[in-house]
């Protein structure tokens, strides 16, 4: 059925739109954007609102929600090995309560789609169509051997690389779920092993998620061991042929940044985790500069505690001012395109991401009757700057209306959140 959206004011790539309407076609596209139309028959009358295209996750690792607080005031490395042991404990059932959990939250924060490293199968795919979202989903693994989750899956890392391809086929063509290797990163991976993954993702059309130079301490691990830091021991053996997303990218040298804008790598830029870690803050304006490929994350909840991508939002366009000492270091048209269209691009959803005729209708209401929106001085400046995911009011994704004024339409938030609060209370902290 078509929709058509009335609300205050919209954003589009080019600017903002004042008494706006915008309308949705049966097939989930948008048909129309500008200045409303007195004839139309509107179907969802957003007055105080304002749309936005809905929020992109370029980097989380959804299922660990059921870990949220685990480690708080350790670094990279300890947490790390603190969150790796809850791991052992965790079962299926547990994967389920903490994606479910995460879609919950990220759908009441306008978040539509998001690239996610962790465990997955066929299963908690048709979850996430189920609730409405779209996923770029990269099953993880370290080694050929190891068995990366032994209470979830018995599957060893040549086995996830199989089901991979399995399930990429599986979901080929579905513009929900897109499939990606998941390879974890550079020092938990070998040489060996990451360059099998490249010639497959290049001869598949897979594209690969790992996470790159998130730690100092990965950096020295790195260069100690292979004589060059993490990304230009990738570009060693040419890993940067296939379609890349790197996560963090804390500790890009300069002639990594232009490793990545040569072969266009696309980097996702997390800055809460990485503050949080004390892993320290990449190199974003000149990784804007050189013009690479960009989204941005929350990380997982473990090493964030929130999948509010509008704080992320703020810190991205504010943190780089401050280390710079300059006001214009970043913009915050640019932050707020990486979180959409950008973002939707660099995690494979190019047909989403943007309110434009012909889009995936992606869209998101956000209430401007709040004391954060008043007087409302532009959209784009109140989105950076103010506003939160507790403002988001509607969600649109394809069309399909599954969040309303506070109210999930395609997840149970009373069940899932009961579930989860089971599984950590078994799980401990």
């Amino acid at each position: 059925m078509t929709k058509i959206l009335r609300a205050d004011v919209l954003l589009t790539p080019t600017g903002e739109i004042s008494n706006a309407e915008l309308e949705i076609d049966d097939n989930g596209r948008i048909a129309y954007v500008g200045v409303a139309r007195p004839e139309s028959a509107v179907t969802h009358d957003l007055s105080g609102h304002a749309l936005l295209p809905g929020l992109v996750n370029g980097h989380t690792h959804s299922a660990m929600t059921v870990q949220r607080g685990v480690s708080d005031d350790e670094g990279f490395m300890p947490w790390l090995a603190a969150v790796q042991q809850f791991e052992q404990g965790l079962t299926r059932d547990d994967i389920v309560a903490g994606l479910e959990l995460a879609m919950l939250e990220m759908i009441a924060n306008g978040t539509t789609a998001f690239a996610d490293m962790y465990h997955w199968d066929e299963g908690l795919l048709e979850l996430v169509k189920e609730a409405g979202m779209r996923v770029l989903a990269a099953p993880a693994m370290f080694t050929n051997e190891a068995v990366g989750f032994p209470g979830v899956s018995p599957l060893n890392g040549a086995e996830t690389l199989d089901l991979t391809e399995s399930l990429a086929e599986r979901f080929k063509g579905d513009e929900q779920i897109k499939l990606a290797y998941g390879p974890h990163a550079p020092y938990t991976c070998s040489p060996e092993l990451l360059r099998e993954i490249s010639e497959r993702s290049q001869r598949t059309g897979i594209p690969i998620h790992i996470h790159v130079s998130e730690s100092r301490a990965e950096v020295e691990q790195i260069t100690e061991q292979y004589g060059r830091t993490p990304a230009a021991h990738l570009d060693s053996f040419d890993f940067f042929d296939a379609n890349v997303l790197a996560a963090h990218c804390v500790h890009l040298t300069p002639e990594e940044i232009s490793i990545f804008a040569h072969t266009g790598t696309a980097a996702s830029h997390n800055p809460v985790s990485n503050l949080k870690l004390g892993c320290g803050v990449a190199s974003l304006p000149e990784m804007l500069e050189a013009g690479i490929r960009l989204t941005l994350g929350t990380d997982s909840v473990a090493s964030n505690n929130s999948l509010d991508l509008f704080e992320e939002i703020k810190l991205a366009t504010i943190l780089h001012r401050g280390v710079r000492h300059d006001a214009a270091a970043v913009k915050a048209s640019d932050v707020i395109d990486i979180a959409t269209r950008s973002g939707a691009e660099a995690i494979g959803f190019a047909e989403a991401g943007a309110l434009e005729v012909g889009r995936l209708a992606d869209v998101i209401a956000l209430d401007l009757s709040t004391s954060r929106a008043t007087p409302l001085s532009s959209l784009s400046s109140f989105v950076a700057f103010s506003a939160s995911g507790e403002d988001v009011r509607e969600v649109f994704i394809g069309g399909r209306h599954i969040y309303s004024k506070g109210e999930h339409l395609t997840l149970d938030a009373d069940r899932i959140q009961a579930r989860a609060a089971a599984v950590r209370e078994r799980l401990g902290s």
